[in-house]
């Protein structure tokens, strides 16, 4: 009476079979990727220049890690095939076992002409079940498609690593420029090039190397004119003018000719031969209107 219990459970051991075949696939897929990826990028230079401890040969860590990477990837893609209710999934394919099998499944320990019928009929049916139907086959042939090629594409770069690697400077280089580790502070000196009137006319007319007009500081109430004048190259340091001899003649601190001229002193000699008194009364008049 249980004979419909053994086709079941033949359909089931071929189903999980070729879960674990689709397993394998995706093992081996998975696998070539990072393991084409690492021989591109040539992890097993930059593991050679590291100072890290390896316990195997430098060699083997890419081959070791591509596949630790590609068994939890693979692991992860099937965690629920254990889970799978071979039973609807028979049932979904074979409407004529439609609740049929589940009844017979929940009822086979029981025992009566019912239930024997049942599970006679379930029998005949599942001798017509085929595990290979319960996969899509264009999905099985899509998987050993693509995992082919997987294998010839990494076995065209492993055999051919000079054409299809690339450089460790290129490599080093982009890294540095991605993440900025291993660039040095910078001292440059801002060295401003052209004419100094390209930076006298800046903020003028909108060009130059220097934004915004001229001003004049203010100094302690006193403006100090900051304009960069014309005629000068590049690398001059403002400074004072330097005297030129013959140019300028002090004048000297009283009137050389105070007795000789009344008109060239401004009255200065007339002041002089007025009296103490005159004098004193004079001075005071001047300050007296100063102050008005």
């Amino acid at each position: 009476m249980n004979e419909y219990l053994d086709k079941l459970s033949k359909i089931r051991s071929g189903f999980f079979a070729r879960m674990r075949f689709l397993f394998l696939l995706d093992l081996i897929s998975v696998f070539s990727i990072f393991y084409a990826i690492f021989i591109i990028f040539q992890v097993e230079y930059f593991l050679n220049k590291s100072s890290f401890y390896l316990p195997v040969p430098v060699k083997f860590v890419p081959p070791i890690v591509a596949f630790v990477i590609a068994i939890i990837s693979a692991l992860l893609l099937h965690k629920k095939d254990s889970k799978i209710n071979v039973n609807l999934l028979i049932e979904n394919k074979y409407n004529e076992l439609k609740e049929k099998l589940r009844t017979a499944y929940d009822n086979r320990d029981e025992t009566n002409v019912i239930v024997d019928s049942l599970k006679d009929n379930v029998s005949d049916a599942l001798t017509n079940v085929s595990s290979s139907h319960l996969l899509s086959k264009s999905a099985i042939i899509s998987k050993i498609l693509v995992t082919i090629i997987f294998i010839g594409g990494v076995a065209l770069i492993s055999s051919n690593p000079d054409t299809y690697t690339i450089p460790p400077d290129t490599i080093s280089n982009n890294f540095k420029n991605i993440t900025g580790i291993g660039q040095g502070p910078t001292n440059e000196t801002i060295v401003i090039v052209g004419p100094i009137q390209n930076i006298q006319n800046a903020g003028i007319t909108g060009s130059g190397e220097i934004i915004g007009k001229p001003k004049i500081a203010s100094l302690q109430g006193k403006n100090i004119d900051l304009s960069i004048h014309a005629g000068t190259g590049t690398g001059f340091v403002p400074s004072a003018p330097a005297q030129q001899p013959g140019q300028f003649i002090p004048s000297a601190i009283y009137p050389v000719d105070v007795l000789g001229s009344n008109v060239s002193d401004g009255g200065y000699s007339l002041l002089m031969q007025k009296s103490e008194a005159d004098k004193t009364l004079i001075q005071d008049y001047a300050i007296e209107r100063s102050k008005i």
